[in-house]
């Protein structure tokens, strides 16, 4: 008979070779057991081995997250000139915009 602790924990999320779901209990803060890769972190940091190309590189990411960012302020500024009513996040993100355009 198991432990009480250990027959609550959540499972593994993975499928065995007959199709049915592991029983295991999944490694803590992963989703997957021991036997399944939840041990396993992937490649270190700065792998070059692992480099296959840069879309998904941290600098990628930098850019598509400050593209993103104007993207979200054009589409905040359209709204404004139409007339169209902002939300209060839209709100405060035009106030806090302009209170850093204003301090430079």
């Amino acid at each position: 008979m198991q432990p009480e602790i250990l027959a609550n924990a959540p499972r593994c999320g993975a499928k065995t070779r007959s199709g049915k779901p592991c029983l295991s209990p999944r490694v803590k803060g992963r989703r997957r057991c021991r036997m399944h890769g939840g041990t396993n972190k992937g490649a270190p940091k700065c792998n070059r081995n692992a480099w296959q190309h840069g879309n998904r590189s941290t600098e990628a990411e930098a850019q598509l997250k400050k593209l993103s960012q104007a993207n979200r302020d054009l589409r905040l500024s359209r709204k404004l000139r139409e007339g169209r009513h902002l939300t209060p996040k839209e709100h405060d993100r035009l106030l806090d915009e302009y209170l850093r355009i204003k301090a430079l």
